[in-house]
């Protein structure tokens, strides 16, 4: 479903990824994994075009990602969750959700299966989305992509600075890509979540890709994180 080889990758002529490859199937949970800094968040910004991409291919089924223009990517099938949520604060609930749904030319309806699965967003749907808690916010980041159901997910440390409730929310989400048949590249600091829910991981150090192991591996991690 999503392909990278040998991706080199950066900002201006910075270059921060180096012959990068992985891949993720249909109906799986990958995890990219490495300490602070060393290209995890780069990787998924090269893929959508928010880094320079220097080298390499991307592949998302059969196609070849030739375009690096954010705004195309949902159209090619490709939902990115930031790590620092993109919702427009003085937006209203409601107002955050048709943004995405104008910009792809989809039927305001498609709403309705939103509010029927967060019936906090319903509750919620006339306020100002600045005022919602931390992981309210970051359920309307997560909606606000899922309503264009993107075969692919991009996830950028989805759980930073949540209460534990808003935590255990947020991994039911990110289960419930796979059971829907998406491809899932969860970038997350907390190894806990992803020991639960990665099919297998990458693990990552100064801008490459260094091993993977099918589920998570407490010798792989003691060696990339020195934490067991």
């Amino acid at each position: 479903m999503l392909e990278l080889e040998n991706l080199d990758a950066g900002y201006g002529k910075v270059q921060i990824l180096r012959d990068v490859g992985l891949h993720v199937g249909a109906g799986e949970i990958v995890g990219l994994v490495g300490r602070n800094g060393v290209g995890k968040s780069t990787t998924l910004r090269a893929i959508v075009g928010l880094a320079r991409r220097m080298a390499g291919r991307i592949r998302v089924g059969a196609r070849l990602l030739e375009t690096s223009d954010p705004s195309r990517m949902a159209s090619l099938g490709i939902g990115y969750v930031a790590q620092h949520q993109e919702i427009c604060p003085d937006l209203t609930v409601e107002e955050n959700l048709l943004v995405p749904l104008f910009a792809s030319r989809r039927s305001p309806r498609c709403i309705g299966p939103i509010y029927e699965r967060f019936g906090r967003l319903r509750e919620r749907a006339r306020q100002r989305a600045g005022s919602l808690s931390g992981g309210e916010r970051k359920v309307l980041a997560f909606a606000r992509i899922m309503l264009l159901e993107p075969d692919v997910y991009l996830i950028d440390e989805p759980t930073e600075g949540l209460m534990p409730s808003a935590v255990a929310e947020i991994a039911a989400l990110v289960a419930g890509m796979r059971e829907s048949g998406a491809a899932v590249l969860l970038v997350e600091q907390d190894l806990g979540l992803i020991r639960k829910l990665c099919d297998r991981i990458y693990w990552m150090n100064v801008g490459r890709v260094e091993a993977c192991t099918d589920g998570f591996d407490a010798a792989t991690a003691d060696r990339f994180l020195g934490v067991k």
